[in-house]
């Protein structure tokens, strides 16, 4: 059977049409609506680029991953990037949208139970196409993924979802640090990389923050932001990590007497690029 961009779009939407496959556990509902899915190769310069701007020791490229899992090399332009958006539903915003200091339980949820079910996508990716005779591995969901400490960045992980998600066409980066794609920016990413040259998706964009409105003066994420950690400057990581852990944990323990992993992400509601790319249609 011939594996091309169409069928692995098939994969990903239909796997996650199964409520089994895409839930929130406790609560009713699907966790994210239908995916978008883009597609790199492992040779696009970007991915070396990657690598020396995070961190050259620490930072992998496609063919670094291939080749630890598999303990042999590969040749990267014999290799694709499977790079997918997983949007949150028009309920979980919309819940999220009237709140100003802590996300909706709904959120929550998603951000732990949810992407539970897009790791397991990627590892269901990842299991398909290595039966097929393709060697694939998902990073997130490998073992080798891991988190760092940065001067110039903070924290780094040894693989980006948002940034592969850019390189493979699915959009650009806003004030806030989120990806806004064609269903804008709420949601979450992941991806899968195998041995098999697929159709590289095109980049409809040649700068970084290309669909952001902060460019036309647009300051929606700044205003959402309860912690003040979002500027015209951009995104202070400390200070949003900060709020996370003193304020939202607070909250979440009072208000829905949930003690679990905390997050926020109101910056990607009650904005213009919550559900859209707000350039399009624009000059």
């Amino acid at each position: 059977m011939k594996i091309n961009n169409d069928y692995i779009k098939d994969f990903i939407k239909s796997y996650m049409s199964l409520s089994e496959n895409n839930n929130m556990k406790e609560l009713p509902g699907f966790a994210f609506d239908e995916p978008i899915v883009g597609f790199s190769r492992g040779g696009d310069e970007l991915y070396d680029f990657y690598k020396e701007h995070i961190d050259r020791d620490f930072y992998r490229t496609p063919a670094e991953w291939l080749e630890s899992a598999f303990g042999r090399s590969f040749n990267k332009e014999n290799i694709s990037v499977i790079s997918w958006f997983l949007p949150q539903t028009a309920d979980t915003k919309e819940k999220c949208r009237e709140l100003y200091d802590c996300p909706a339980f709904e959120w929550t949820m998603v951000r732990v139970h949810g992407e539970e079910c897009n790791r397991r996508l990627a590892k269901a990716l990842e299991e398909h196409l290595c039966s097929m005779g393709y060697p694939a591995i998902a990073p997130m969901s490998s073992d080798a993924f891991s988190w760092g400490d940065s001067e110039k960045f903070v924290k780094i992980s040894n693989w980006s979802e948002r940034h592969t998600a850019y390189i493979s066409g699915l959009g650009t980066f806003g004030l806030c640090d989120g990806l806004i794609t064609e269903k804008g920016k709420a949601g979450r990413f992941g991806s899968v990389i195998v041995e098999l040259p697929l159709e590289p998706t095109e980049r409809k964009y040649s700068i970084y923050n290309e669909y952001c409105l902060a460019n036309d003066g647009c300051q929606a994420c700044i205003k959402r932001c309860p912690a003040g950690a979002i500027t015209e400057r951009g995104h202070d990581k400390v200070l949003c990590m900060k709020y996370h852990a003193e304020v939202i944990k607070k909250i979440d323990h009072e208000r829905y007497g949930y003690d679990g992993y905390s997050v926020c992400g109101l910056c990607q509601t009650g904005v213009p690029c919550e559900s859209c790319n707000p350039q399009k249609g624009r000059k």
